[in-house]
């Protein structure tokens, strides 16, 4: 039987890009938990919106025979008309575009999303979509975006692999779980990889009594304000502890003194929880979760292959497959729309002096999912398997 078959829309494709993570394991097959994996949909067509000195998806596209197109409808129509494929792939982090006043970097990710949308409406075909990372920039043509796919019947799945990549120790926590405290660690810009540290956030925390029911305030700070913030208590500082005992820090090693440009995130929900992000460029390079669970912390690495073949976008490629193949999203898009909301709010935190932002805008409920299968969520690292 022919597989299912995907355009993939693509900013900049070049060697280690998303779109060679990404991509690359639909054209070429990928390991799964150390077992060499034929992909179970292919690519039936490729758009590029930049093409630089480093391009390597045109040697692909040639090498596998797959169509490269001019525009995204000729992508989705494959050289012919109307929707020619089963799904889409939106994957715009790659590639030079402005930054606004802001500091957010203007990825035309609700371009893609609307050149897209505008191919299934004329051929009266909705087929699923993935977009990569957080939906925008802006949180209003993230909410337009997920307001546009239910109204049209368009399945959507969004967001970062790290919800999906490998837990050490292997927390896996169950629904309804009691947590009043959480913190998340991580490194490098606030905007770009900020993002990511959401998103391991919040694939825990939704899982609390209740579900999602949304966030009420947030706050950005930077520099010393920081650590005034954990003096103060505003954000605990043993979670902090736990979270670098996660990631093997050396305990002598002080971020307060280490990390040149320390940023945090206070995030207040709607049903009281207290959450932070803080990114610690220059202390950590990787990312790790801690928790107040019922009175007692727990606390993990969310481990990220940091070089090829990134087999944490292994489990990424595997949820996309199954938003294809099935027509539902494994997980609900609504986490990526609360992730993008509070990180946009952040930004505005930030521009506006550092300032508490009120978010009624993010008063965004929803389920998690029971489970999520093919993640690397108490799976072992496969390179320590290989050593055992």
């Amino acid at each position: 039987m022919q597989r299912p078959a995907v355009a993939a829309v693509v900013s900049e494709y070049s060697r280690r890009s998303h779109g060679d993570v990404i991509v690359t394991k639909l054209l070429e097959g990928y390991a799964l938990h150390g077992v060499r994996t034929d992909p179970r949909i292919g690519v039936a067509s490729l758009y590029f919106d930049k093409l630089t000195a480093n391009d390597i998806g045109r040697h692909l596209a040639g090498r596998h025979g797959v169509p490269v197109f001019d525009s995204i409808g000729e992508a989705l129509a494959v050289g012919g008309r109307g929707v020619a494929v089963d799904g889409v792939l939106l994957i715009a982090e790659f590639g030079r575009y402005p930054f606004n006043e802001l500091g957010q970097e203007l990825y035309p990710r609700r371009r893609f999303f609307e050149a897209a949308l505008a191919a299934m409406v004329a051929a009266g075909r909705p087929v699923p979509v993935f977009v990569d990372k957080h939906l925008s920039w802006s949180f209003a043509d993230a909410r337009w975006m997920v307001a546009a796919a239910r109204r049209l019947g368009v399945p959507l799945l969004a967001g970062s692999s790290l919800p999906l990549t490998w837990r050490v120790p292997a927390i896996a926590w169950p629904l309804g779980v009691e947590v009043s405290e959480a913190l998340v660690i991580g490194w490098d810009g606030l905007e770009g990889y900020g993002f990511h540290a959401l998103e391991a956030l919040q694939c825990m925390v939704e899982r609390r009594t209740g579900g999602e029911r949304g966030v009420q305030t947030v706050e950005c700070l930077e520099g010393e304000a920081v650590w005034q913030a954990g003096a103060e208590g505003r954000w605990d500082c043993a979670l902090l502890d736990a979270a670098l005992a996660a990631v093997g820090l050396d305990p002598a090693i002080r971020p307060e003194r280490e990390a040149p440009r320390p940023a945090a995130i206070l995030i207040q929900y709607r049903d009281g929880l207290r959450a932070t992000v803080l990114m610690l460029d220059g202390v950590v390079s990787q990312f790790a979760f801690a928790a107040n669970r019922a009175g007692r912390i727990e606390a993990c690495e969310f481990h990220l292959q940091l070089d090829e073949p990134f087999g944490h976008f292994t489990f990424l490629v595997r949820q996309i497959e199954s938003l294809v193949l099935t027509g539902q999203p494994p997980y609900p898009v609504e986490r990526t729309l609360l992730t993008t909301g509070i990180l946009d709010a952040a930004m505005r935190s930030r521009h506006q002096g550092h300032t508490e932002i009120e978010t009624p805008e993010l008063e965004i409920s929803y389920d998690p999912p029971k489970v999520v299968q093919d993640c690397g969520g108490g799976a072992p690292l496969p390179w320590r398997t290989a050593q055992a």
